[in-house]
Parts: structure tokens; sequence; C-alpha cells
């Protein structure tokens, strides 16, 4: 560490130490918070793939980006409507249940009986005929019942599997940033004396997404692209001592060289050797693909089974506890300074020192984005005060409902700190308002952004592209040819500013000529330009001023204006064209001047004495 990186306050032992607890805290309040959920049904919703009464359509071949599963749109239809004649004799619940085999008919006394309690007939009464009729129709009915109950034990399940989808996608949709979905396989049931750490969930896992292909209706589900298969053991099994994770390691390299998704061929071969090598009692590896009994706790204890799912659960935090641990690492090392966001956290900072401690770390002067931003979009006044903000300080905080101009102001920004060379990171919840931030950007910027959002919506295929993008620019970069461009650039703008400059000065100039008053233009006419104007123009009626401008880039006269001076000048004397050529005499020689006149208008009314 050199003498002068020592003066700042970012390689301070004991802020160090501070920032180190807090990173601590907020580590262990993370655990804390990541329990592993240790049983499939504690997830928020659980579809099993190979269910006797699910026929669903998998590809175990599918790879990254591929679809596993298709679920094709199915409707269903209501049970036949029973004739009005059976009314009384048959059980709503059981003719709406396509589980059922058959219908009966009630008994016939207990019909008779219902029928005499609500007519109050006598058993003479009760019809022979009557009872062949309702024989006859239950029969009919009862064949179009079973047609139906058929084909509706045949549609049910796959209806209720792609309305379980359909939840799920809409789930996803709602909630991205806290729920996910994977396919999952490798069930293991472990029992143990505390309920809390018995086992009974899948090992391995991949993030997939769902989708409804336009054309059909149907539901697909896809495997994230760039995904790959993961061994869960670590997360759910570290410090339990019926299992040993040490070599967990090397098994999940294993399944990413062999397994290319938890259905696909070698799950099964990999799972038996798992069993071999972490737990420290048997497990026996079945040969099974359907869900687990209502038994599972005492026929399937200590067993491992293929058993594949889809499984939409909430997302874990053990990543961000790697995160924690990885700052908590970089800032143990004795060379590395203190970053100033974190440094925030435990002290108060003045703005000018927050300013000097950026520079001393090799952070880019916010200072000259203020004086002097190069933005591609307009900036109004607030934006532009933001700017001014963000000049004097480390960060500004910026508020405000939808639609008042955040993300315009955080594109601009973007864009400034991308023409001075500056890195820039930017985060957010939803990665929907990324996707919205990245348009607003002028497109040659856009191409520099490496995307990184929500993979499971396309966010892997914008990274390669977005990477692919930037290698290209590298490899064709010409540092004169882009130095000339600059400088062209630089001069068109120096320019435009010159050009700006000059135009306000006019406007200025202008603006200020509109304040001068005029002591005296005419008689009546004083004051500032707009107010003689308004009086002008106010009397034009009255003196019938002639229709101005009287230099214009178009005539003044109209067609039939025209074609009647045209007229007069065909019909013209040589008089007339005499008067072209004389002048009318000056004013002040004929007519009295204002003086005169008003000793003349004395005069007039002034009486004459008899």
């Amino acid at each position: 560490m050199t003498a002068a990186a020592a003066t700042g306050r970012e390689y301070d032992d004991e802020l160090k130490s501070r920032v180190a607890r807090l990173l601590r805290f907020l580590r262990e309040i993370v655990e804390a918070r990541s329990n592993p959920v240790l049983r499939f049904d504690d997830h928020v919703q659980v579809e099993w793939l190979y269910s006797s009464e699910i026929p669903v359509r998998l590809d175990p071949k599918a790879g990254q980006g591929g679809v596993v599963l298709r679920a094709p749109r199915i409707a269903v239809d209501d049970p036949p409507e029973p004739p009005a004649l059976l009314t009384g004799w048959l059980d709503p619940q059981v003719v709406g249940d396509s589980r059922y085999r058959e219908i009966e008919l009630a008994d016939a006394s207990t019909a008779a009986s219902r029928r005499r309690g609500e007519a109050q007939e006598s058993d003479a009464d009760f019809d022979i005929r009557k009872a062949y009729e309702i024989k006859k129709a239950f029969e009919q009915y009862s064949e179009s019942w079973k047609q139906w109950a058929q084909e509706d034990r045949d549609r049910r399940p796959k209806a209720a599997l792609y309305q379980a989808l359909q939840l799920m996608m809409q789930e996803l949709a709602s909630r991205p940033e806290s729920i996910e979905l994977v396919v999952a396989s490798g069930l293991l049931t472990s029992s143990n004396p505390d309920p809390q750490r018995s086992v009974r969930t899948h090992l391995l896992t991949q993030s997939a997404g769902i989708e409804r292909d336009v054309r059909t209706g149907d539901l697909l589900v896809r495997l994230v692209a760039g995904s790959t298969p993961r061994l869960e053991d670590g997360q759910l099994l570290t410090g339990s001592k019926d299992f040993d994770t040490s070599g967990s390691v090397a098994l999940a390299e294993k399944l990413h060289g062999n397994v290319d998704s938890p259905l696909g061929e070698g799950v099964e071969e990999f799972l038996r050797e798992w069993a071999t090598r972490v737990p420290r009692h048997e497990i026996e590896v079945l040969d099974r693909l359907g869900p687990p009994g209502a038994l599972a706790y005492i026929d399937d204890d200590r067993t491992l089974t293929v058993s594949p799912a889809l499984v939409l659960r909430t997302r874990d935090s053990f990543a961000l506890v790697e995160y924690y641990e990885q700052m908590i690492a970089d800032l143990d090392a004795a060379d590395s300074p203190v970053p100033l966001g974190l440094a925030q956290l435990v002290d108060a900072i003045e703005p000018a020192d927050r300013m000097a401690w950026l520079e001393r770390t090799g952070a880019g002067a916010s200072a000259a984005l203020a004086e002097d931003p190069l933005f591609p979009l307009p900036a109004n006044a607030e934006q532009s005060q933001i700017i001014e903000r963000l000049g004097r300080d480390s960060g500004v905080v910026v508020e405000g409902p939808p639609g008042t101009g955040k993300t315009h102001t955080i594109a601009n920004l973007m864009s400034g700190l991308l023409a001075r060379g500056q890195r820039v990171l930017v985060t957010s919840e939803k990665s929907q308002a990324l996707r919205v931030l990245r348009d607003k950007l002028p497109p040659e910027l856009q191409e520099l952004c490496v995307s990184i959002t929500d993979l499971s919506r396309g966010g892997s295929d914008e990274l390669n592209r977005s990477v692919a993008k930037i290698a290209e620019r590298k490899t064709s970069f010409d540092e004169a040819s882009e130095q000339q461009k600059i400088d062209a650039l630089t001069t068109r703008r120096a320019a435009a500013l010159a050009r700006r400059t000059e135009l306000l000065n006019r406007v200025s100039a202008l603006r200020e000529s509109e304040t001068v008053v005029h002591e005296y233009v005419s008689d009546g006419y004083d004051g500032t330009v707009a107010s003689i104007v308004r009086k002008v123009k106010a009397a034009e009626g009255a003196h019938e001023w002639l229709p101005g401008p009287l230099l214009a880039d178009r005539p003044p006269f109209d067609g039939a204006q025209v074609d009647q001076l045209r007229a007069l000048i065909a019909t013209s004397d040589g008089a007339r064209e005499q008067r072209s050529r004389q002048v009318l005499p000056r004013p002040e020689t004929m007519l009295p001047n204002s003086a005169e006149l008003a000793a003349l208008c004395r005069r007039v009314h002034t009486p004459i004495d008899a």
C-alpha cells in the first residue's frame, strides 16, 4: 500500500471492521431465511410427469432450450342433460362424475315414497305404465351418459394438466422474481426421528419455462436455454448426519458431463452412483417413474426413484449467501479498499468527502458529466437538475410515479457515462424494467449492453447476442478511423453549439428590443413595439391600411385580382399611363401642419361677435 493510498478512509481498519461486521450480520439473516425445503408437498405446486391418470407427451431427449412437454388445449363438456321424466330418479353427484362406470335409478320404493310425500298420492296411483316409460328413458340416457363418461375420463386428466400448467404460467408471469419452475427428478425419501429433518424431495433440477403455442394454443414446457441439470444435495442435506455431501462437487461435474436433462438418459445410472457415495445408510434405488403412493413414508423409506415432476417453487437464497461470503473474503484482504457504498451504511460521509473518495479509488468524475453531458435524448428542467445534483454527490435518489421520466433520465445518464468510457451496472427487481431501459438507448449503445435478464424469457439469447456484438466490434476496431470519426463529430457538435449560442443571442436581442419604450413615433403612437402594433391593428379598419407585407415572397393578389389587374391594364388609356410617372405634392407644402390645423379648429369653434 502506498503512502498516498493510505491517507484515504477507504483503508481505515476500524471502518473496514465495521463494514465486515455488517456483511456477516446480513449473511446470517439470509442464512436464517434459507432453510431448504425437504418435502415436495411444501412447494407452491407439483405436477407429476408420469401419472396413471395423465398420459403426457414427454421428450426425454430434449436438451437446453428444448421442449420437454406439450400439453394440448383440451375442453371438457358437461354431462348430457337427463330428460324431465327422470327427475328425482338420478343422483346429480353421480351423473356429474365420470369416474363412475354406470349410473343407477333410485330405489323404486324410495322414489314412490318421495312422490307420495310430494303429491300425497296413494300406492294405487302409482302407474305401471309410467314405470315402464321411466325404465326406457333411463336406458336411452344411460347409453349417452356412458359415452360421455368414457370421453370425459380420457379428456379430463389432460384438461386438468393444461389448467395446472396455465396456472403455473400465470404465477410465473406475476411473480418472476420470487418463484421459479424446474423440471425435477431423483425423488429421495428418507425418514428421520426429527420430522423436520425427514427428506422427501427431488435431488436433480433444471430451470424451465412455460409458453403458449400461438398457432394451436398448446402449452409448452421448455428447458431454459443455457441451463444445465443441477445436483441440489449440497443445499438440501448439508448438516444432516445421514448424508456425507463432501463428494457432491465431483458428482455434480459428472452430472453435467453425462446427463442432458433430469428426464434424459443416464439419470437412473447417476442416481445409483449417488446412492453408493453420499448416504451413510443404505438407499434402495427403485425402477419407478410414477409419484410416491399415499403410504410412501412406510413403504418407500430410504428409497430413491426417478419420479420426474414439474415443480413450481420459491426461489432460494443460497446464491445470495455465496455473494456475501465472497464480499467478506474480498474485504478481508489487506490491500483491499472499503467500497464507498458499503462505508455509507455504517458511517456518515459528507458529499465532498464522497466525491474525493470516488476520485481516489479511480471512479469517473461525475462533475464532468454534469458540466458537459453528452445526452442523446432531450432533458427537461427537472431532469437537468438531477444531473446537476449528480455532479455534486456520489448518488441521487429519484422517486416518482410511472410516466414521470425516470427511465428517460437513466437512459441519458447511461449514454453520457458510456460516452466517457465508463462501465455502467444497472440492476432492477423486474427484468421488464431493464428491457424498457435498453429500448430507450440509441441502437449503437443497445448493442454494447450485456443484458443478463430472466433466463426463462430469452435472457440467455440476449446475453449471447450482446457478447457476440461486442466481440465483433472489438475485432473490427480501427483506432485511427474511429479517432477521425470522433474528431469529425466533435467539430460538428462544436458548430452546432456555436449556432445554438448565436440563435439564443438573437432571440435574447429580439426579446430585449420588445421591452424598449419609444417616446414618439407619430401622433398618438408611442410605447413599446408591441403596443404600437396593437394600436395600428385596432385602427386598420378605420384607416383602410394597405394590406401587407409589401415585400413578400408571394404576390399579394389572388387569381381573380390578377385577372382584374390585367383587364385594367388592357383598357388603360395614355392619361392613366402618365399618372404612373406623376408624383403627389408633399403634404407639408399643401396642408397645414399640426399647429396651424389646431389654430384653424379653434377659429371654427370660436363664436363671431355680432
